[in-house]
């Protein structure tokens, strides 16, 4: 799960379009503060959006996304793929080396897929391999991928996908053996973990000699480290902070160009009182998405007046049709009666403590509206294992409760609207209008057609709104001034690969 603009005095550090990146010097170490613990090193299976972090520092896929927000090639060297868009076949790099030593082959990169496709294997990326009916090593540097249903956006869909040394697995939480410029030298589950420089790296020399990543849990302490320089880095900054660090002169704010994420409340579509529609509706409607933005989120970011997932700066945004859930109280109450939610019911807010404060600030500007229609909003707060397992893995039911949490948005839709798969989001949606329509967008090559069938999977999903999207928000990443070469892409993933201190 995917859990948490604004302008700066400093400069955006980010590489440039053309890859160019500052001058740095080699060697150094740098701190990063975590809001989460990580948990394990598992890439497949990650728990937090922490784990996510240490993908392009310790993994690479056959894919990746570079600092344009263009999906290139990464362990593979190019690809190509058939008319039906149903048989892609990847040439690898040559000379790629895993940080144990050895050699990667294209039977490494078969076991990693058919890990990841394996159904006891707990991965967040299952719904976008669904359709890999077989993966095979054609020579010992070429693989094959056969898909049951065509995907033009294939390469998109693995960037996530991890290649690991199989034969590892077992010992992957102490040794994780992977083809990133970093590698694990200590690890303490959900405190620390310090990473160094894998000189066995395929790529480009990482600058820096090691990363220490700690958990840092007070968002206010972690923002209060940052400025006395005991932490370098602060990945996804709470709104609250970003303005007193913006005025820091020792302290820069990297950003994507888009915004990249989108807060959302989940309900569980198969439970009352939300496997109602008019009660979702209902929901939205008592949404005051402007103060929630302003007082919440500190105005950085978006509204999103027709619960749309995707930002009106996406090129495939569309509003064509769609339903615009204002902020109507009197509309609110009269669909929550339909629904027989009656007033004096109370339902709850399922949060955490001592995080996110724009989820508690969003909780309290809820509340203070259903108490005006006569429904109760009990707002609890948890330590975030308590929280995750009452709604996650998808399938449990909660009954009464909205949930905050937030999801990634790449510029391509198709693997972030594709969270409204079943089995994905936790609200527990299957709707067969958006499958039909997701199926016709992921599988046509055509961008100006794929838009149309875009528009129609937007449409369906702000209809029976499945969850609640109140605005898109900017992942906002805080540096020391001195650490250059920094960027956040499309989908809010930090990247720390080419980091160096000038």
């Amino acid at each position: 799960m995917a859990v948490a603009g604004c302008s700066s005095s400093g400069s955006d550090n980010s590489p440039d379009s053309s890859g160019s990146t500052a001058a740095v010097q080699t060697g150094g170490k740098i701190t990063i503060g975590a809001a989460q613990g990580i948990p394990q090193l598992n890439p497949a299976i990650r728990t937090f959006a922490w784990e996510e972090v240490l993908f392009p520092l310790l993994w690479d896929g056959l894919s990746e996304t570079d600092s344009s927000g263009k999906v290139v090639p990464d362990l593979a060297e190019s690809w190509k793929v058939s008319p039906d868009q149903k048989t892609w076949t990847f040439k690898l790099r040559s000379g790629v080396k895993f940080s144990n030593g050895k050699a990667l082959t294209a039977d490494d990169v078969v076991k990693s897929l058919d890990y990841y496709r394996n159904p006891k294997t707990a991965t967040q990326e299952a719904n976008k391999i669904a359709t890999i009916t077989k993966v095979t090593a054609t020579d010992p540097s070429t693989v094959t991928v056969q898909l049951s249903a065509p995907n033009a956006l294939f390469p998109s869909a693995i960037v996530w996908v991890k290649i690991m040394d199989m034969d590892a697995l077992k010992t992957i939480n102490k040794d994780p053996i992977g083809t990133g410029p970093f590698k694990v030298s200590k690890f303490v589950p959900g405190q620390s973990l310090n990473l160094v420089r894998n000189d066995k790296y395929w790529g480009k020399a990482a600058p820096l000699d090691e990363i220490d990543i700690v958990t840092a849990s007070d968002s206010t302490a972690a923002a209060n480290s940052l400025q006395s320089g005991d932490l370098d880095v602060l990945w996804s900054v709470p709104a609250t902070d970003v303005d007193q660090i913006a005025s820091n002169p020792n302290i820069k704010l990297v950003k994507p160009a888009v915004p990249s994420q989108w807060p959302d409340w989940e309900v569980d579509t198969t439970s009352a009182p939300f496997n109602n529609l008019k009660a979702r509706q209902a929901l939205a409607y008592a949404t005051d998405r402007e103060q929630v933005l302003e007082a919440a989120y500190y105005g950085q970011g978006t509204v999103s007046p027709y619960n749309d997932p995707l930002n009106e700066e996406n090129p495939m945004f569309s509003s064509e049709g769609m339903t615009k859930y204002t902020y109507d109280l009197d509309k609110a109450k009269q669909l929550f009666a339909e629904a027989g939610v009656k007033s004096g019911d109370t339902l709850i807010w399922w949060g955490v403590a001592g995080q996110y404060p724009e989820w508690n600030t969003s909780a309290q500007i809820l509340q203070a509206s259903l108490k005006k229609i006569g429904i109760n909003l009990k707002i609890e707060n948890n330590d975030l294992s308590t929280w995750v397992e009452k709604f996650y893995p998808a399938g449990k039911s909660f009954p009464n409760m909205i949930v905050p949490n937030f999801q990634s948005t790449p510029t391509e839709p198709a693997f972030s609207l594709n969270y409204f798969q079943p089995g994905r989001c936790q609200c527990n949606w299957d709707n067969a209008e958006y499958k039909a329509a997701y199926k016709k967008a992921i599988g046509e090559p055509d961008e100006a057609k794929r838009k149309e069938y875009w528009a129609e999977v937007q449409k369906v999903i702000n209809q029976d709104v499945p969850e609640i999207v109140p605005l898109q928000s900017t992942v906002v990443t805080a540096v020391n001034s001195k650490l250059q070469n920094v960027w956040v892409d499309g989908g809010g993933q930090l990247h720390l690969e080419e980091a160096g201190l000038s």
